[in-house]
């Protein structure tokens, strides 16, 4: 199917009617004058095709010249320019920060083959609403190094602090997916043993976090399906369901998983205050299950507030939906997000588990802690009989160890997730 164009008698060169038409040149749809991104990417989940957006008569709202490159969106989905899009200011609407993304990259090589999740990222945007206390992302080089772009971008002063505050979309990058694959030499395909080619998203933002950004993410995972190339999606939001017809036709070469640290709604909502409930995403997980799409759990990380019996409740939910792996870390005190862990757990008067959480930066206690918690996970998980625990021992906890307990951890860190979906 693709778009085209009608001009309007009565109207300029570029005030044109657009409509959608299959191979055969029938009408399928109609969309009248200046639909929005919105309405296009709808009409391509609803059509169950990829709709070309580039050179196809579409033009920028705020200039009117056709869009035959990049492009992005207004909040409302007016479509711009890239020329536009890049000198819009950001939008702002119930604290969060919007506007069109500058990134370049499409496809990155990444470093997490070392935890068995991929050889390559896509990132639909740059920052996240969910807002995590203890996410990593705002301090690795992604983020931190593009102070300029992402104050220019969204008034934004400290990528860390404010997390959660800004989110700037990726809007035409299943079309630049769409060409870079196009022009891939997969000869030189990364593909480590760990990481075994596949792609990833998204490792430094939640696809799926709101629907725009699962439009793009859409688009994107369609590309990557119809290259037969393995993919791997994370989010913690049920919107993922919404795609479960276009998992089905990855013919099991993709897996899609959900974090879920604890069940714990009290203590979730305040280190993850804009993310969905931990049942929620337990639900889209059961959801995948029932649709039969390959699914995985991360289980990370950990906080040092659980004990046994939460553990065990974890995996109970775990084991119901069937995982092909659960992937588990415990969580790291080292950076300001762990600080900020402890304010917000302070600031909503749960002071016993923020000093619980104290207690890990002193760095015997987190040692000790971390080493009995990825024991306790991996114990409990041998009470169920479909459950296969993937841990990552961090690089700090390894080198704070010694003797056999060392050698253990250096085994666990190289070993290879047991999903069959990428071999």
């Amino acid at each position: 199917m693709k778009l085209e164009t009608e001009r309007d008698p009565d109207g300029g060169w570029y005030d044109r009617f657009v409509q959608l038409v299959d191979d055969e040149g029938q009408v399928v749809e109609e969309f009248g004058k200046n639909p929005t991104l919105n309405e296009l990417r709808e009409a391509e989940r609803r059509h169950g095709t990829r709709i070309n957006l580039w050179q196809q008569g579409l033009v920028c709202h705020d200039c009117g010249n056709q869009i035959n490159d990049r492009f992005s969106a207004q909040q409302d989905g007016n479509l711009l320019c890239w020329d536009c899009a890049t000198s819009a200011e950001s939008h702002e609407q119930g604290g969060l920060r919007t506007n069109a993304d500058p990134t370049k990259t499409v496809l990155s090589e990444s470093k997490l083959h070392k935890k068995s999740l991929c050889d390559y990222v896509i990132n639909v945007a740059t920052g996240c609403r969910h807002g995590c206390k203890f996410c990593y992302v705002p301090s690795t080089p992604a983020v931190d190094n593009r102070d300029e772009m992402l104050d220019d971008r969204a008034n934004v002063d400290d990528p860390q602090q404010d997390w959660g505050d800004y989110l700037l979309y990726r809007d035409d990058l299943p079309e630049r997916v769409h060409q870079g694959l196009k022009e891939t030499d997969f000869s030189s395909w990364k593909t480590t043993d760990r990481g075994r080619g596949i792609v990833m998203l998204s490792s430094g933002t939640d696809c799926y976090q709101d629907r725009r950004a699962a439009q793009i993410t859409r688009g994107c995972v369609r590309e990557l399906i119809e290259h037969d190339i393995p993919t791997r999606i994370l989010t913690r939001s049920p919107n993922v369901t919404r795609d479960i017809d276009l998992f089905k036709q990855a013919d099991r070469n993709l897996t899609v998983g959900s974090s879920i640290p604890s069940f714990d709604t009290a203590l979730v909502s305040v280190l993850e205050p804009n993310a969905p409930p931990p049942m929620a995403r337990w639900e889209a997980l059961n959801d995948l299950f029932e649709s039969g799409v390959p699914r995985f759990v991360s289980f990370s990380p950990t906080y040092p507030t659980m004990d046994r019996d939460d553990i065990h409740e974890a995996l109970s939910w775990f084991s119901a939906v069937d995982p092909e792996v659960v992937f588990h870390e415990p969580i790291n005190p080292r950076g300001i997000n762990f600080e900020m862990c402890i304010e917000a757990l302070e600031e909503n008067e749960l002071q016993s588990e923020a000093d619980q959480f104290r207690e890990l930066q002193e760095r015997e206690n987190w040692r000790e802690y971390a080493l009995n918690q990825i024991q306790m996970v991996r114990d409990v998980a041998n009470r169920f009989d479909n459950l296969s625990i993937h841990t990552w021992p961090s690089h700090d906890l390894v080198e704070m160890t010694h003797g056999t307990q060392k050698q253990e951890l250096k085994q666990i860190r190289q070993q290879i997730s047991p999903e069959p979906f990428a071999e």
